[in-house]
């Protein structure tokens, strides 16, 4: 591969540059001119533009923007209807009842109440609408059946690689929320951003806030992918989620915060990463849930220098997983994590569904058959008085963990014991 500077760089404004206007077809046309060279670099220049598609990524291709003066946002309100028929495995097609709600260039997914949600992530294009029929640029591949509330919707992630190594993405606002006001994008687990298979990729200086599901999310072996200096917030599910092991995910200086599950989702496989630097904040609002979590196949990580704080449920969730599937080996140094947990009102009619041990706050609280965890110089503490402290402990390990290391931390506050072992997993 040549250097960056060695290949051809294009332009997009509103009003000036190599392509001209003002919606995603405009970055669209000039990503895919870049790739067809065999890659460079496509320059965003300040303004606002509205997409009614994701905009997809290619191959070597760096897609560059001006930060908060560069602003993608979802065209609205929300498209949908509910179908006439049945949207099928296999066809090219859909058959909506409000036909005329639609027009060629919209990305569309769908749902039904028995399936819930399908290709949302991955959505197809409407190339084609006549005679009442959109008409797709690929095959459905899950069954949406209009007997059960079936509904087709104008949804898709706003920035989108599929399968194409080796994306740049950097200085973008992505407003993600649009106007919903029969919910029907309820149950959405969509990312504003996504990348399917997109190894060795960079996100940087991404600001996204609003989504109706996650922020920021990579998976399907997206190996060595880095986040660093994004913010993802106000979701309405995770913040910034590494997910389908993708190896060696990196997540440093971003700021994460008032999303309504987990702030960070290491999800499964996630292996000899690093998640560093990052701001982690009032998050679980709506589903009760942690700053951090990770669990399944995610080992030999380091979580390093990180502030988690504020977040309803714990500081640090470590999943439960059986011990061949737990997140053992992984180092914790250097953060700070305070003031987390939730008060006894909140969450009441959530926390009676759940075992009496979920409702306790944690700094960080270890399950499952987990071992070989070092925790080192990590400051856990509750700095709150009264009943307000609601990090009850600093460390509880349960169950099942083993070989626990502790070193150097520094722990206050805790009105029930700023550590609690129930396993006997802490090494002398």
């Amino acid at each position: 591969m040549t250097a960056w500077e060695d290949r051809i760089t294009l332009t997009v404004g509103p009003d000036s540059g190599d392509v001209r206007g003002r919606d995603g077809r405009a970055i669209q046309i000039a990503l895919d001119a870049a790739a067809y060279r065999g890659g460079g670099t496509v320059r965003v220049a300040a303004g606002e533009y509205e997409l009614t598609d994701a905009i997809r990524l290619r191959s070597d291709v760096r897609l560059i923007g001006e930060g908060d003066r560069t602003v993608l946002r979802r065209r609205g309100p929300l498209v949908w209807s509910e179908l006439a028929c049945d949207a099928d495995i296999g066809q090219r097609q859909i058959t909506p009842v409000h036909p005329e709600r639609f027009a060629p260039g919209m990305g569309v997914c769908a749902w039904d109440r028995v399936e819930g949600w399908g290709y949302s992530s991955l959505p197809l294009t409407v190339v084609g609408a006549r005679d009442g029929i959109l008409h797709l640029d690929g095959y459905i591949t899950q069954d949406r059946i209009a007997e059960r509330d079936g509904r087709v919707v104008n949804w898709f992630p706003m920035i989108l690689g599929v399968e194409s190594p080796r994306v740049h993405v950097e200085g973008f606002t992505l407003e993600a929320a649009v106007e919903d006001p029969q919910q029907a994008l309820k149950g959405l687990r969509s990312a504003a951003l996504y990348l399917f298979r997109c190894p060795d990729s960079t996100i940087r200086a991404i600001r996204e806030k609003g989504n109706a599901g996650d922020g920021l999310c990579i998976g399907k072996t997206s190996e060595r992918t880095v986040f660093e200096d994004c913010e993802a917030a106000f979701n309405g599910y995770y913040g910034i989620h590494p997910g389908s092991h993708s190896a060696g995910a990196c997540v440093r200086r971003c700021h994460i915060h008032h999303n309504a599950y987990d702030g960070l989702y290491i999800c499964w496989g996630i292996h000899h990463g690093e998640f560093t630097d990052n701001d982690i904040h009032d998050n679980g609002l709506v589903g009760f849930r942690s700053g951090i979590s990770i669990g399944h196949k995610d080992t030999d990580n380091l979580l390093a220098r990180n502030r988690i704080y504020r977040n309803k449920k714990f500081g640090i969730c470590f999943r439960e997983k059986t011990e061949a599937n737990g997140a053992h080996r992984n180092v914790v140094r250097g953060n700070t994590i305070e003031d987390n947990g939730s008060a006894p009102e909140e969450f009441a009619a959530l926390k009676a569904k759940l075992e009496s041990w979920e409702a306790v706050g944690c700094g960080v609280n270890v399950r499952g058959v987990t071992h070989d965890l070092t925790f080192e110089h990590n400051v856990v503490r509750e700095t709150r008085a009264g009943p307000a402290r609601t990090q009850r402990h600093g460390f509880w390990f349960m169950g099942g963990v083993s070989r626990v290391r502790l070193q150097g931390n520094t722990l206050s506050g805790h009105p029930d014991g700023d550590v609690r072992d129930d396993a006997g997993a802490v090494m002398a």
